[in-house]
């Protein structure tokens, strides 16, 4: 039991000490961080940006260790969100973002530093599909929150049966 309460100290240290280093110059981004559910469960930026200590080093004058690209995102978010990536690189979005085209990736619809909100998420959806069936255009169930994902799985597209 002590060495658990040891490893969550040193955890929620360590947590501390890379958020400490990244906030004073990304405060925006930190902040928006602070409201995603990543946060809550303990997970620094060092989980998706690496430990970028070139990065720190030179002022922020190097890159972060690792920024996805669109085309990068579905391994990234797939190494903790393993279903969701394999089923997006599977989808059409996935596939067109994979052979860099232009099309939704994770940030699209989620967001970055901090979860977009569902009305954004539509928003989001209707820049690219603007013509839409008319099966598209009747209200959703009310159990969808995402009106998309009445009817479709929202990481493969695929159509629920």
């Amino acid at each position: 039991m002590k060495t658990l309460a040891l490893a969550l100290l040193s955890s929620v240290a360590a947590l501390a000490q890379v958020h400490g280093t990244c906030a004073p110059c990304h405060n925006q981004h930190f902040e928006d961080f602070q409201t995603h559910k990543h946060f809550a469960k303990g997970i620094s930026c060092d989980a998706c940006h690496g430990k970028s200590d070139g990065h720190v080093g030179a002022g922020g004058n190097a890159q972060p260790d690792k920024v996805a690209a669109p085309a990068e995102q579905a391994t990234l978010c797939g190494t903790c969100h393993t279903a969701h990536g394999k089923g997006f690189a599977s989808s059409k979005h996935g596939k067109t973002v994979a052979a860099r085209g232009k099309a939704a990736a994770c940030t699209t619809c989620h967001g970055t530093h901090a979860l977009r909100q569902v009305s954004a998420m539509i928003n989001q959806c209707n820049r690219c599909h603007t013509e839409l069936p008319a099966s598209c255009k009747k209200d959703p169930p009310v159990a969808a929150k995402l009106a998309c994902a009445g009817c479709h799985n929202p990481h493969t597209l695929a159509a629920k049966r």
